[in-house]
This record gives C-alpha cells, structure tokens and sequence, in this order.
C-alpha cells in the first residue's frame, strides 16, 4: 500500500469520527473494525448487485470476504501501537 494512502480501516475510522462529530479518528479504529467485520458475510443483494442476473456467483463471496479479512487485520498505527 501506498505510505500516503490510508488504509480502509482509517477511512472507516475518520468517516465514523466525522459522523459523530469529532475530529480524531483514532479512537473509532475499534468500531471500524467492527463495521467492517460486520459486512465479512455479503448478503444475496450485494451479490447480484455484482453479478446482476447471474444464476452462480461463483468465487465472488469467496473473493469478499478475503477482502474483508484483509481489511480487519491491517495496521493502522505504527506497530507498538497495533499489539
């Protein structure tokens, strides 16, 4: 990942902080993750939001939730502060 790029956690995070009013997202990185893990299963909607019409969706859920997994378990702070 770019160094410049933040990760999708910290755009929950920062999106989370915003929506509550508050200008440092860090302490919102425990719900970001939470809301991420949340969406680990797709639903049958997001699934033909993908593949519209398709009778298989083949490895699509497969290939979300490695994703997802991805998602959940990057670090967001330098790594004394990921333990």
């Amino acid at each position: 990942m770019n160094p410049r790029t933040p990760s999708m956690t910290e755009r929950v995070a920062r999106a989370i902080a915003a929506a509550m009013g508050e200008e440092d997202w860090r302490p919102f990185v425990t719900a970001a993750r939470a809301a991420v893990t949340a969406m680990r299963e797709p639903t049958p909607d997001m699934l033909e939001a993908a593949l519209p019409d398709s009778p298989d969706w083949g490895y699509l859920p497969d290939d979300w939730r490695a994703m997802i997994d991805h998602v959940a378990g990057e670090k967001v702070f330098p790594a004394a502060f990921n333990s």
